[in-house]
C-alpha cells in the first residue's frame, strides 16, 4: 500500500469519493492535505510529504530541493493541465513523471471564456455593481456578433472555445505551433502568427501553457499592437499577462477592458490593486471549478497516480519525459 498526498483545498471540504475510490481499491491510501491557504507553499507542502509515494497535486511549488528530500516520491500528478510550478528538469533526474489530467477541464474552461467575453462586452461587471447599489442606469455596450476573436493558442481548450464560438457570427483567428490541420479547416479558422492575432483580435483570449517561449506574451509591444477598444481575456496562467504593461494599457483606454481569472501572484499580494480597476472583471482563478469537472481531474490525477505506481501509465498525460521502463 501507498500513501497517496491530495493536495487540492477543495478536497478539504467536498472529496471526490469516485477518485478516492480509485485510489482505495488499488490498495493505497489517500491523505488529504492541510491547505491552510489558497494554495500549499513550499514549506508546507514539505511539512506534509515524508512517507509519500504519489501527489494530486494542485499549484504548489515542487522544486529541485522538493525532489531531493523526498526521494520516495514517485509520482506527481496534476489536478489540471497547467504544471508552471513544478520544476520538470528535476522530476526527470530523479525520475519523477510529472502528469496532468488532459481533457478534463477543457468544457469549463471554455464555457468560461466565452462568458467572460460577453460579460467583457456587455459590461456585466459595471451594470451588477450600479444596480446592487440602487442605481438605474444603462450605458450602451457592444455585442460580440461579427467581432474577431483572437486566440493564442488551440489546444484542448482554445478548440472548445471555438466550437462554443458556433453561432454567435464571429471570425476567429490564432496562433498555435501544432495546429490541429483538419480542426482549422472545419471550423473556419485562420491561422496567423501571434503579432497578427493581437493586430485583428477585438477580444484576445489566452489558452497557451506558460513556458520560457511564452512568458509575458502579453507586454507593453504586443497590447500596443491592439486595437483601441479591444478586450483581454486570460483563464490560462496569470505570468502570461506582464501586468503592468496590462494596467498602463487599460488606464490609456488602449484596452477597453480585461477578464483576469488567473494573476502572477495567487492570490495577489497585500497591496495589489489591479483586480479594483474599473476595466477590471476580476475571479479567483475559477474557470476550470465545475463539480463535473473536479471530479474528472480528481478522477483523472487518481489513475495517473494509479498507473505510475503500478509501472504502467498514460504517456500522453506525461509532461516531462518520464515513462515506464
Amino acid at each position: 500500500m501507498a500513501r497517496v498526498l491530495i493536495t487540492t483545498r477543495i478536497f478539504t471540504s467536498n472529496p471526490a469519493e469516485a477518485a478516492l475510490d480509485v485510489l482505495r481499491e488499488a490498495g493505497h491510501e489517500p491523505v488529504i492535505a492541510s491547505v491552510p491557504g489558497a494554495y500549499l507553499n513550499g514549506e508546507q507542502l514539505h511539512e506534509q510529504l515524508a512517507g509519500i509515494a504519489g501527489t494530486m497535486a494542485s499549484s504548489e511549488p515542487y522544486t529541485a530541493e522538493t525532489f531531493r528530500m523526498f526521494p520516495d516520491l514517485q509520482v506527481v500528478a496534476r489536478m489540471g493541465v497547467g504544471y508552471d510550478a513544478i520544476d520538470l528538469e528535476a522530476a526527470r533526474d530523479h525520475e519523477v513523471p510529472v502528469m496532468i489530467a488532459a481533457g478534463t477541464n477543457d468544457t469549463t474552461v471554455a464555457e468560461t471564456s466565452v462568458a467572460l467575453m460577453l460579460a467583457l462586452a456587455r459590461d456585466l461587471g459595471r451594470y451588477f455593481e450600479t444596480t446592487s447599489a440602487g442605481g438605474w442606469v444603462r450605458p450602451p455596450t457592444t455585442e460580440l456578433r461579427e467581432k474577431t476573436i483572437g486566440l493564442i493558442g488551440l489546444g484542448r481548450i482554445g478548440r472548445a472555445v471555438v466550437q462554443r464560438l458556433q453561432g454567435f457570427e464571429v471570425d476567429v483567428v490564432a496562433a498555435e505551433p501544432y495546429p490541429d490541420a483538419d480542426f482549422v479547416t472545419a471550423n473556419g479558422v485562420e491561422l496567423v502568427d501571434i503579432d497578427e492575432v493581437f493586430r485583428r483580435a477585438n477580444f484576445l483570449s489566452l489558452h497557451t501553457p506558460m513556458n520560457e517561449e511564452t512568458r509575458e506574451v502579453v507586454n507593453e509591444r504586443t497590447l500596443g499592437l491592439m486595437q483601441p477598444g479591444s478586450f483581454l481575456v486570460n483563464t490560462a496562467r496569470g505570468g502570461l499577462v506582464d501586468e503592468a504593461a496590462l494596467r498602463a494599457a487599460l488606464d490609456s483606454g488602449q484596452l477597453a477592458g480585461a477578464a483576469l481569472d488567473v494573476r502572477t501572484s495567487e492570490p495577489p499580494r497585500e497591496g495589489d490593486d489591479l483586480a479594483a480597476h474599473p476595466r477590471v472583471l476580476p475571479t479567483p482563478h475559477m474557470a476550470g471549478v465545475a463539480v463535473e469537472s473536479v471530479e474528472r481531474m480528481a478522477i483523472g490525477a487518481a489513475r495517473n497516480v494509479v498507473g505510475v505506481l503500478a509501472g504502467d501509465w498514460d504517456r500522453e498525460m506525461v509532461v516531462n519525459g518520464v515513462y515506464p521502463a
